[in-house]
């Protein structure tokens, strides 16, 4: 079954519901994923002392209301199913959780990930925290961003982050604002100070220091 079927046969599950409220719906879901919980806490391989918890069969019974509902949640708002798929494995694949590697750049060019297109020149602000933030330039920097940062970024003409792949927080957020972004650099914030000058290609995916 594709994403489209599933999509149309939740929707019409969702018409004889009597609640279709985001918020119900949001709660199901929740539950319905802590559920799968009880059958790996319940394992007797993996916790030998605990009762078990209904059969195989309920394990994946379980894991399928967790998906239905989410589902379910997704169309309440707006969000399709291949599209957040997409998304979510694509992000996967840049793994934007692991660490870049540092580099120890020639001719002072960093090699990073084109996240937004665009070129930037301009002076630098280097923070490991949005609390950091003291608009002492116009190119921010930092190790990585979250999604907290959408309310800053609005204020600066570019951003390069340590981490991260074409899908993070701060990649998206750049795209947003129309600013040129480059992620994934590996050590930009310790090669670069606040204060200095520096420019990007968003397109390129490198950064200059002067």
């Amino acid at each position: 079954m594709d994403f489209g079927s599933i999509e149309q046969l939740v929707a019409e599950l969702m018409e004889k519901e009597d609640r279709k409220d985001v918020e119900f719906r949001h709660i199901i879901a929740v539950t319905e994923v802590g559920d799968i919980g009880k059958y790996i806490t319940h394992d007797p391989k993996l916790n030998p002392n605990a009762r078990p918890h209904g059969t195989k069969e309920d394990e994946i019974l379980a894991y399928g209301h967790a998906f239905v509902q989410l589902a379910a949640l997704a169309g309440l708002r707006g969000v399709r199913l291949s599209n957040a798929w997409e998304k979510g494995l694509q992000n996967w694949a840049d793994r934007d959780w692991k660490k870049a590697a540092k580099q120890m750049p020639e001719k002072k060019t960093l090699k990073g990930i084109p996240a937004s297109p665009g070129y930037a020149s301009d002076i630098a602000e280097v923070v490991t925290s949005i609390s950091e933030i003291k608009r002492a330039g116009s190119i921010l920097v930092v190790r990585y961003a979250t999604p907290e940062f959408a309310s800053v970024l609005k204020n600066y003409s570019a951003c390069i982050s340590d981490h991260g792949g074409k899908t993070c927080h701060l990649a998206n957020i750049a795209r947003e604002a129309n600013i040129p972004c480059v992620v994934g650099t590996g050590n930009a914030t310790e090669l670069i100070k606040t204060g200095m000058a520096v420019s990007l290609d968003g397109d390129k995916g490198e950064v200059y220091l002067e």
